[in-house]
């Protein structure tokens, strides 16, 4: 399942303004077959460009809600689910 069909899929869906930057940062992955990896990458697109202060609030939001949804793909394939989240801490931590 493509990332924008699996992002689709979600119930309840999230707010408009957190939806459209959520599509908004997954928009040149739409034809990728790896929701886990395009959510991650996403997300930490977004954070390794988030704005000080309250303006980068919904990117903030953003960025958490792609992790969360990424972990949801990665529960859903739960053999690979460890070595994802070490993957995923190491890399948000090389952020700092």
């Amino acid at each position: 399942m493509k990332v924008h069909e699996w992002l689709a899929s979600r119930n309840p869906p999230p707010p408009p303004a957190l939806a459209a930057r959520i599509n908004e940062s997954v928009a040149g992955f739409q034809g990728t077959d790896l929701p886990f990896d395009v959510l991650v990458n996403a997300a930490q697109a977004i954070l390794a460009t988030l704005p000080d202060g309250r303006q980068g609030a919904l990117d903030l939001l953003a960025a958490d809600a792609l992790l969360t949804y990424a972990f949801e793909v990665s529960a859903e394939e739960c053999a690979s689910m460890d070595e994802r989240a070490d993957m995923v801490i190491s890399r948000i931590a090389s952020l700092a």
